[in-house]
């Protein structure tokens, strides 16, 4: 069987050929554009996640600028806080500083009579209270002495007040120079004053006074109207067995009366057992 003959081209031919090769261009064209439109939207969606994160990102900087200078303004809060703390720490260490010197000196004041230096009255019974107990706990013997100035109120009224002072801080410093470092001292009265010995019998004790009573008699206080010769009564009594402070006190104390009655100027002890107060031989 024979092919059939190829058509020959012509006019018709070159009209279908020329709308095909139109028809694909059109296709493509719009294959592209319709590609177009979705990279558009593509795009479109792109710029706006850009422009969502941009004001994200900006709104973010805000924010730290924000946060930073509110972070600066607290650190200079508290730069200023810390500051005025150390000033409060400064001025309280000083008030602290004074209070405890002031504390002190109240103490000092409250513990000690300003004209003598002697203790006062009632640190003295503290302190004596304390060696009496620890005298009863050890069985050691223990003195105890009452003085007074004699005749202060004739210098008072013969020289005025000031010599009255002078004699009392004259005759402290006296004691104070003839005393050990474990007897007590104080002032109990307006010229009258105590001393409590530890661990020391009558004996000690009388030896001790007398020379109390020698170092007040070379001492004189000299004042614009004369010289103030000074002396002192003295009274001493060693603790009995179970006594009380305050009972051998009573006791010292009588004896300076006894002294005082004897003509002033000298020593007397206590008698161990009830009776008037006698004079002792001074060792």
């Amino acid at each position: 069987m024979k092919p059939l003959p190829k058509a020959e081209p012509g006019p018709a031919a070159d009209a279908f050929s020329l709308y095909d090769a139109e028809e694909g261009v059109i296709r493509r064209t719009e294959a592209m554009l319709a590609g177009l439109a979705d990279t558009a939207a593509g795009v479109n969606a792109l710029a706006q996640a850009y422009r969502r994160g941009y004001r994200e990102q900006r709104r973010l900087v805000r924010l730290s600028d924000r946060m930073q200078l509110e972070l600066q303004k607290a650190n200079q809060c508290l730069a200023e806080q810390r500051r005025d703390l150390q000033t409060l720490n400064e001025a309280l260490s000083k008030e602290i500083e004074h209070r405890s010197r002031l504390e002190a000196e109240l103490r000092r004041l409250a513990d000690t009579d300003d004209l003598t230096g002697a203790l006062a009255r009632r640190r003295f019974m503290e302190m004596s209270v304390r060696a009496w107990g620890r005298h009863e706990v050890e069985a050691a013997p223990i003195s105890v002495m009452m003085l007074d100035l004699d005749r202060f109120k004739l210098v008072n009224d013969s020289f005025g007040h000031a010599a009255g002072d002078a004699a009392l801080v004259a005759c402290v410093a006296a004691c104070v120079a003839n005393l050990r470092p474990t007897d007590i001292i104080g002032r109990t009265g307006g010229e009258e004053f105590a001393v409590l010995l530890p661990d020391t019998a009558l004996p000690a004790a009388l030896g001790i006074a007398e020379r109390l009573r020698a170092a007040v008699a070379s001492a004189s206080v000299v004042t614009p109207g004369g010289t103030v010769v000074l002396s002192v009564s003295i009274g001493v009594a060693e603790a009995r067995p179970g006594e009380a402070l305050e009972a051998a006190m009573q006791r010292a104390d009588a004896a300076l009366y006894a002294a005082k009655d004897g003509g002033r100027d000298r020593v007397r002890s206590a008698p161990e057992a009830a009776g008037p107060a006698a004079d002792r031989a001074v060792p």
